[in-house]
């Protein structure tokens, strides 16, 4: 019976290891619909507020223009927050994003529930803060 434990573990080792290598990356387009130039662009899964490091790496966005960016595509977990932030310093949020569906996003024009939003995330950021 001890002759089978050792077999066993590299197979179980084997099988972690090739699953995680299946993972594969995505490549999303994001298109700056949202009439600012965008300074910064972060994710966030669903109502969690860890918001990613910026993942556009090419600079300002301009206008209607758009950049890339690529991620471990997660099935189990597909909805994710967009956070987005114009050259005025304001950050604007897009909620409930499926990645696994979709590829692209267009960023839209800011409207009142985005500074709602941001509202909650500063007072959720900062509990002092009414």
């Amino acid at each position: 019976m001890n002759k089978f434990i050792f077999p066993a573990i590299v197979l179980a080792a084997l099988l972690t290891f090739n699953a995680g290598t299946m993972a594969q990356n995505q490549t999303y387009t994001i298109t700056n619909g949202s009439g600012m130039v965008v300074t910064g662009f972060s994710i966030s899964p669903n109502d969690a507020n860890k918001w990613s490091d910026n993942l556009n790496t090419t600079g300002n966005i301009s206008i209607n223009n758009s950049f890339q960016f690529t991620q471990p595509v997660d099935r189990a977990n597909c909805l994710y927050d967009v956070r987005y932030m114009t050259e005025d310093g304001t950050y604007h949020y897009i909620q409930d994003v499926d990645l696994c569906t979709s590829t692209t996003l267009s960023l839209t024009a800011a409207d009142s529930k985005d500074d709602m939003r941001k509202d909650m995330r500063e007072k959720l950021d900062d509990p002092n803060k009414k």
